[in-house]
């Protein structure tokens, strides 16, 4: 059995350790006390990226990017998800990969070139599931008419463009809508609100087939996933590396907080975590490289990942709570940039229900 990466994923990845270390940490306290960088470090970032040839290298080859392999994409993702500054490499949502005709020129393309960005509209104030939907979409003559509200994260600029997921007499239906379309206004509300009003959208701004939204990019949801726990792999690195140092630089009662039992325990156990965890993905990764079934194996990372950023959370909340000073960084602010704690929620019942039906069945298959 061979655990070793190859010599290119090394590389890769040696070369996104040292970028994330000079280049983009030295950023990250400006992005924590304004909210962003300005367009001249957002723009060296971008020329950076594209410098070392990393600008849309996951994107899948059929789509012009670099079709990077999953392994080396993992790899990628756990180097960026140890800084808090988000790092854009010219990725977009797998929705996109369901346009279709004009919509290709329209949205897609101008996606994967970052002239266009494109933003979820899926959430809704009484929940996340679909069952919950209120927004309403109406099919009249050749325009459909969407009723309803939206919770959102991020402010579109005028170019920039919403994928509004609605309920539709044939099930739920992702439409294409411009951020400026008539009838959507952007609130806020506890966050943001999006509030769509008598908007009439076009038959061709239906993306994918209507009544199957919830069917797009399911090709691609477990990558996604294998993916999205590699970056949290790296989240949770940052947070040891942060405790740690807390932990051996802040002296109480005469004595370094490395020295208690309680927290070493912690420490302790978030690094068992952390590289079980760090088994999870690779070996999902490498199972989907080797184009063999992976959603089972995506659905664990799904779920062992999320639980062990939580634990990690919780712990370096505890260790910072205590005797010293709070981190300059929020702990809790970066972790819901990285995973909002609903949307967490959300997807780890999804793979316990996943993972425990698959038990139940081969265990009933068993017998």
């Amino acid at each position: 059995m061979d655990f070793e990466f190859s010599s290119d994923s090394v590389m890769l990845r040696d070369m996104v350790r040292r970028f994330v270390q000079k280049e983009v940490r030295p950023l990250e306290m400006e992005f924590f006390r304004r909210g962003s960088i300005d367009e001249a470090q957002r723009g060296q970032l971008r020329a950076s990226v594209e410098q070392m040839g990393l600008w849309g290298i996951t994107v899948p080859e059929q789509f012009g990017g670099g079709g990077l392999d999953v392994v080396s994409s993992c790899l990628l993702d756990e180097e960026l998800g140890s800084t808090f500054l988000p790092v854009e490499i010219g990725e977009v949502t797998p929705l996109l990969f369901s346009c279709r005709e004009s919509q290709i020129e329209r949205y897609l393309q101008p996606a994967l070139a970052a002239k266009r960005k494109a933003f979820v509209a899926a959430r809704e104030p009484g929940g996340l599931q679909p069952e919950l939907w209120q927004t309403e979409a109406l099919r009249k003559a050749d325009q459909w008419v969407v009723n309803g509200r939206k919770e959102v994260t991020g402010l579109p600029a005028p170019e920039d463009f919403w994928i509004l997921f609605a309920r539709s007499t044939s099930g739920p239906t992702a439409f294409l809508v411009d951020a400026g379309a008539p009838g959507l206004t952007l609130r806020s509300a506890k966050g943001a609100l999006l509030e769509v009003q008598e908007a009439l959208l076009s038959v061709g701004s239906v993306l994918g087939t209507e009544g199957k939204a919830l069917q797009l990019a399911r090709e691609y949801a477990p990558i996604r996933w294998i993916r999205s726990g590699a970056r949290y792999l790296g989240v949770v690195s940052r947070l040891l590396e942060m405790s740690a140092e807390h932990a051996r630089d802040w002296v109480a009662l005469g004595a370094a907080l490395s020295v208690r039992p309680a927290i070493r325990r912690m420490l302790a156990e978030t690094q068992v975590d952390l590289e079980s965890c760090r088994w999870l993905v690779y070996h999902a990764a490498w199972m989907a490289d080797q184009g063999q079934a992976i959603r089972g194996a995506a659905s664990q990372v799904r779920l062992g990942t999320g639980v062990m950023l939580q634990k990690a959370v919780d712990r370096t909340t505890m260790l910072f709570a205590g005797p010293g000073p709070s981190p300059q960084i929020e702990i809790n602010r970066f972790v819901r940039s990285a995973a909002p704690s609903a949307l967490l929620d959300w997807a780890l019942d999804r793979a316990r229900e996943a993972i425990a039906s698959r038990v139940l069945q081969s265990e009933a298959e068993g017998r």
